[in-house]
Parts: structure tokens; sequence; C-alpha cells
């Protein structure tokens, strides 16, 4: 763990093997990032099973991923070499083109989607229907995020069912 990176363990069920969780945020400063890579790289080149690294890198994926502002920078290219050289694939996101933005209005607004997450192949092999859904910005200039390992309708609602047998107690 340092400023940057949380990492732990998740069980996921019995008889499966643990995968490596990172909760990150990314550096602002461009040296910050180079170690910020340099980090994960180490962590992840010391486990062998599966990993996810999600949260704010402060850093867009490409020149689409913001609406106005900067275009792309050292650390998009930083980001873009080590999810290449880690074997890195980005997890699907809905629910918006952009997880962050500056919160003003007119031509001064500016929104990044600096926010995703990431995995190596042996964690989409246990979680092949994986994805993330944004959820609308509230008193965060990010949008929170939602993960979900078996897909989107993993959490579907299910419709109320009346029992019968409810109305035989003879308690009530």
């Amino acid at each position: 763990m340092n400023k940057n990176i949380i990492s732990f363990l998740v069980f996921s069920s019995p008889g499966s093997a643990p995968w490596l969780f990172f909760a990150v945020y990314g550096p602002n400063s461009s040296m910050e990032k180079r170690l910020f890579w340099e980090n994960i790289h180490l962590q992840t080149k010391c486990f062998s099973g599966a990993w996810l690294i999600i949260g704010d890198f402060n850093t867009i994926w490409s020149s689409f991923d913001r609406s106005s502002g900067s275009g792309m920078d050292i650390g998009s290219q930083r980001m873009r070499s080590a999810l290449n050289n880690l074997g890195m694939l980005l997890i699907p996101a809905s629910g918006g083109n952009y997880s962050w933005s500056n919160r003003r209005q007119g031509h001064r607004r500016i929104r990044s989607k600096i926010d995703r997450a990431v995995a190596n192949k042996e964690w989409w092999r246990c979680f092949p229907n994986a994805s993330i859904r944004m959820l609308p910005q509230t008193t965060s200039d990010h949008n929170p995020q939602i993960l979900y390992c078996f897909g989107k309708n993993s959490f579907a609602k299910r419709p109320f069912r009346f029992e019968a047998m409810w109305t035989e107690d003879k308690r009530s």
C-alpha cells in the first residue's frame, strides 16, 4: 500500500483461487506517474494469478476521452504502454462517456474519462461477463462506478411474489 495504490486479496468463493484487487488514485505529476506505473508493474509481476485495477487513473486513454481542454500527454502514453506491456484489458463501461467534470458551465466546462477498470486475462477467465456501470454525479466531481463481476443483470430486481402460505400463519 502507498498513497496511490491499495491492494488486497479477494476470495470470491470456496474452492476458487484468490485474486488481487487494486484500488488506485493516479498521481498528477509526470514523475509520480512514472513511479506509479513502475509500482503497478512490480506488484502485478509478483502475483501469478488474476488481478483487477480500478479507480481514478488521472489520465485519459485517447483524445476521445476528453470533451475539451488539453489532449493526450506523456501520462496517457505511459498508461497505454503499461496496459499493453502487462496484457491488461479494459472492462467495458456504460452509463456515460465521461467519468469526471470540472463542474463549470459553458465553454469552460471540461469532462474526461479518467476513471476506469482494467484486468489481466486470468481475471477475465474468472469473470467473462464483467462490466462497469457509471452512475450520475452527485456531490463529487467524479461519477460513482459499480463493478458487476457477473454481468449487468446479476443483481436485477426480481418481481414480488405473494405466497398464499403467508395468510395461513396462525400467529397473526
